[in-house]
Formats: C-alpha cells, sequence, structure tokens
C-alpha cells in the first residue's frame, strides 16, 4: 500500500514485515489503495499509536490495527478493548472477537471506525509467521518436511530458537527450501510459495475491505 498520498484511514501494523505481507495481499486481490499503512516497530508502539489515533479523529476517519497475539490473546484483546472503552466513543458492551476480525463504529459519527485484527486468526495465540503457515496447504511436502526436520532438533534438544519463535523458524525453513531461497514472505506471496488465495488470506482481505471499503 503506498505511503506517497496521505488518506484519511490509517492501518497500524507492528512491523515491516506485516506491512509488505498485507501490502502483498492487497495488490493480489486488488484492494483499492485508500488507506496508509504505518509499520510502528513494536507491539508495544503500535498499540501507543492506536490509542494516540483515537483521541484525534479530525485526521483518520477509519483506523485499524494488526498486532501479534504472541502467547496471551485474551490479554491483548482486553488491552485493545481497555483502549476503545477509555476512550469513550465506542460502546463496547458485549463485545467480541470472531475469526472475521472485529469492525466497531463509534458512537458519534465525527469519530473514527476502528478495525482489530489480532494475529494470526484473532483465535489463537501466535504471529505473523503463525499466519503465513496458513498460507500452505498442510499437505505440501516440503513445509511437512520443515515440520519434521524441527521435531528432530527439538528431539534432539539442539534447537536455537525459543518456543514462542517455533512458527518463524517452520516458515523460514520452509522458504529456504525454494526456487530463490529465503524470500521474504511479502515477496513470498507474490510469487505465489505463499498462496495469497488460501482461505485465511480471504478472510483477512475481507475485513480489509469492510473496514476501509
Amino acid at each position: 500500500m503506498s505511503n506517497k498520498i496521505t488518506f484519511p484511514y490509517k492501518l497500524f501494523v507492528e512491523g515491516v514485515n506485516d506491512l509488505h505481507v498485507i501490502t502483498s495481499l492487497c495488490a493480489h486481490h486488488k484492494v483499492t489503495e485508500n488507506f496508509n499503512i504505518e509499520a510502528c516497530g513494536s507491539d508495544e508502539s503500535v498499540t501507543r499509536r492506536f490509542k494516540i489515533a483515537l483521541t484525534n479523529p479530525a485526521v483518520y476517519q477509519r483506523i485499524g490495527i494488526v498486532v501479534d497475539a504472541d502467547t496471551d490473546i485474551k490479554g491483548r484483546w482486553m488491552q485493545l478493548i481497555d483502549i476503545l472503552i477509555k476512550s469513550g466513543k465506542y460502546n463496547c458492551e458485549k463485545l467480541g472477537l470472531s475469526a472475521d476480525g472485529l469492525i466497531i463504529h463509534p458512537l458519534e459519527r465525527c469519530d473514527a471506525v476502528v478495525g482489530i485484527w489480532i494475529m494470526p486468526n484473532n483465535n489463537l495465540e501466535g504471529m505473523l509467521e503463525d499466519f503465513a503457515l496458513k498460507l500452505v496447504s498442510p499437505e505440501n511436502a516440503l513445509m511437512q518436511k520443515a515440520e519434521s526436520v524441527l521435531i528432530e532438533l527439538e528431539a534432539g534438544g539442539i534447537q536455537q530458537y525459543k518456543e514462542v519463535h517455533r512458527s518463524k523458524a517452520k516458515v523460514h525453513t520452509f522458504l529456504a527450501w525454494q526456487d530463490e531461497p529465503g524470500r521474504p514472505m511479502g515477496q513470498a506471496i507474490a510469487a505465489h510459495v505463499l498462496n495469497p488465495d488460501a482461505e485465511q488470506a480471504k478472510v483477512f482481505i475481507n475485513w480489509l475491505n469492510k473496514l476501509y471499503n
């Protein structure tokens, strides 16, 4: 998504990998380029920018946030809902996060429409790389081999990655074995090594379209 033009719609994401993955999916699905994506650098920064943006509705008419669940999806959800509640601009009673992501309209028309997507799929703990893994068929032979290699490493206790980063190790092992090894995830989507038409990708794009179009 181009950042050369300033639009009244904004999407805050954690890092540049999120930006490139989303940009590649949007390009493939021909999503209208009417919002700017800002890579904030960390989960703390993205939630802080989200909070600040809600205090200035004149700048952004629609605000989205994409953030990793990491190891506590319930805690992440409550963190974001607490920001909405404290803004005083949204009715958050009985609000829940579905697999389709959240879109909530403000109490006053002058405030921003808000969208929330918690990686990977609004239901599970994890991160962007877990989302990327859902863009590969479970029957894919190389992905199955990547899984078996990780299991072998873990059985021998010689893996160096942390458990929380297992999905990172798996997806980048898979990408290392492709033609043009080691493509970043965004480029892998553009090359269809990661399938932009996978069901999880379509659900995410539908959330974007509902929020911005």
